[in-house]
């Protein structure tokens, strides 16, 4: 698949997670699928943001992204999903031994998130 068309799968499966979800807030490690494929939504989107910083993404496939309903490029505030129940939950699975693969999986964040989470909680 060319870039062209892996891009526009990948806008078309943000328009559909934005519209299910009522947000543009991807979870880092969040799976669309679309037409039969899986498409790495929450990659994606973080590495769109990063191209942007870097001035590294063209000014269509910036507008293209704009004209999704809710899209920022940053800084982001925390998704609906983050708050203090769930930290807690978080803090008490790690605590038990739980790996944080195994936590960030269960709550759909990336390892790096809940590693931070925890230690915020710690310190």
């Amino acid at each position: 698949m060319d870039n062209n068309t892996r891009f526009e799968l990948a806008i078309k499966s943000l328009n559909i997670f934005t519209s299910r979800e009522g947000h543009c807030r991807v979870p880092a490690v969040f799976i669309e699928h679309v037409d039969g494929r899986e498409v790495p939504l929450g990659a994606w989107v973080g590495y769109m943001r990063q191209r942007y910083k870097r001035g590294e993404l063209s000014p269509e496939r910036i507008a293209r992204l704009e004209q999704v309903t809710d899209w920022q490029w940053g800084p982001l505030s925390p998704g609906p999903s983050t708050n203090q129940s769930r930290n807690s939950e978080i803090i008490q699975l790690h605590r038990s031994g739980k790996s944080l693969r195994a936590i960030a999986d269960v709550f759909e964040l990336s390892r790096q998130r809940v590693h931070q989470i925890v230690q915020n909680r710690e310190n």
